[in-house]
């Protein structure tokens, strides 16, 4: 099983593990790290990296962060390496993708998966229009 290392600024990353697990259970191999303002890279860093070190050992691992160019995606890039993906831009659609699928997914596949869901939910409602019935 791939496993997942979510990593945000704030608490974001741990708001969206407990959504998740919220709607499809508790789940292994998934850790949330948030970086606190004034955050010590290095020590985000190791952070990371011991994540890495408990959720990939079986299948790699994908490291989900909140944007791209922030210290997050920065320190994700620099981790990134033939057994490890970094995706950028991650939402509530994306993870639970991520989850239920990563156990019959190779990590290339996952993470292909991972930006493809995330572009489909995104999705303007107010441009669409009404059901009748409702």
């Amino acid at each position: 099983m791939i496993g997942i290392v979510l990593v945000s600024h704030g608490i974001l990353a741990e708001g969206l593990k407990n959504a998740a697990e919220m709607i499809i259970g508790p789940q292994e191999r998934l850790i949330a790290i948030g970086m606190p303002p004034q955050a010590d890279l290095a020590t985000l860093r190791h952070e990371i990296e011991a994540a890495l070190l408990q959720v990939g050992d079986q299948g790699g691992a994908l490291i989900l962060v909140d944007i791209l160019g922030g210290s997050p995606a920065n320190i994700g890039l620099h981790l990134a390496k033939s057994d490890t993906e970094v995706i950028c831009g991650t939402n509530l659609p994306m993870l639970l993708e991520m989850l239920t699928q990563r156990e019959n997914s190779t990590l290339q596949e996952l993470a292909s998966l991972a930006v493809q869901t995330a572009r489909e939910g995104v999705i303007r409602l107010s441009g669409q229009p009404a059901d009748e019935d409702e």
